[in-house]
């Protein structure tokens, strides 16, 4: 089965079972071959972009402690074409993991990434709160300043936002993300809660790439993260054998 095959098939509703993903289990097997292209520290509190090819994998790291990391990609030949974390919530599910897609906006709606790898364990939380969220929007500057009555504080959305100006892309471009680490749940008064990140040092994501995207990450400066902020490791791999 080819990437492109497996892209769009599926067993069971939008995520990938049985044969359709045999492609992208090789990707992750000992002794699959990689390429080290691109990598890079985000430092806490503070945002960054690259691209990442199509065929490649991005590996995303909490190299020191659980830290919530803030996603948004672009269609790199034409950025108006980003990640949609409403219509990737409802194809896939409100929080993600090995086997869901990240899907872009239309006209052509279609995957950008699948996850390949997630090492965080999921321990059972109250109000069936999971990780890796797709509910909550991202932070920006007006956010924190309603909550806190503090202004010029850092947020995601300007993280982002100056990450992807050295592509030339405008702020107005970014959206909200997919919430990599971060721990919610939905609570009995039918409000959104998040607890501290339950990813710990070492543990990451995989996401293979199905269209040449740039991507912009902030380890966000919320609560989100808990009480210690953290940078993210970033590796940009291309496959050797796929």
């Amino acid at each position: 089965m080819t990437a492109m095959d497996a892209t769009y098939s599926s067993e069971k509703g939008m995520v990938l079972t049985g044969n359709a993903r045999s492609f992208y289990d090789t990707l992750t097997q000992p002794g699959a071959g990689r390429q080290l292209v691109t990598e890079l520290v985000i430092p806490k509190v503070s945002g960054d972009a690259f691209e990442v090819p199509k065929g490649h994998i991005v590996r995303i790291t909490c190299i020191e402690g659980g830290q919530v990391c803030d996603f948004n990609a672009f269609y790199r030949e034409d950025p108006v074409e980003r990640f949609w974390s409403g219509r990737t919530r409802l194809l896939q599910s409100a929080h993600l993991t090995v086997g869901d897609r990240l899907w872009s906006t239309p006209p052509r709606m279609r995957p950008m990434f699948t996850i390949i790898a997630d090492t965080v364990e999921h321990p059972p939380l109250p109000h069936n709160a999971r990780c890796h969220d797709l509910m909550y929007c991202r932070c920006n500057e007006r956010h924190v300043e309603i909550k806190s009555g503090l202004t010029g504080q850092p947020n995601c959305n300007d993280n982002m936002a100056g990450g992807i100006a050295k592509f030339g892309l405008g702020a107005d471009l970014v959206h909200d993300a997919f919430n990599i680490f971060m721990t919610t749940g939905l609570g009995d008064d039918d409000r959104f809660f998040y607890v501290d990140a339950v990813a710990r040092k070492g543990d990451y994501m995989e996401l293979y790439a199905e269209i040449d995207c740039i991507v912009a990450l902030s380890a966000c400066p919320g609560g989100s993260s808990g009480p210690d902020k953290h940078p993210l490791g970033v590796q940009v791999f291309k496959p050797l054998n796929s």
